[in-house]
């Protein structure tokens, strides 16, 4: 899952296939498709493994306790990144 953070304002917005901006509106950005997104502005694009946040919800709910997961800053020079 990719989402953008915007250093302006510290709003995280979770991407979908519709331009999403942040709440000072300095940052934004969009699915292309699956797996290329579209950014813009201040935008700095963050990811996380869905297989770690899926195991982690599960045992977070099962343990009732804080569980970690997997999450990344990614490079604005990755290939599923275009700005």
């Amino acid at each position: 899952m990719k989402l953008i953070y915007c250093p302006s304002c510290s709003d995280v917005i979770t991407l979908k296939r519709i331009v999403k901006q942040c709440e000072c509106g300095k940052s934004w950005g969009k699915y292309e498709d699956n797996l290329v997104s579209e950014i813009g502005g201040k935008a700095i694009p963050i990811g996380f493994s869905n297989s770690s946040f899926t195991k982690a919800l599960l045992e977070g709910k099962k343990h009732h306790k804080t569980v970690k997961f997997d999450a990344y800053v990614i490079s604005i020079k990755d290939t599923t990144i275009k700005t």
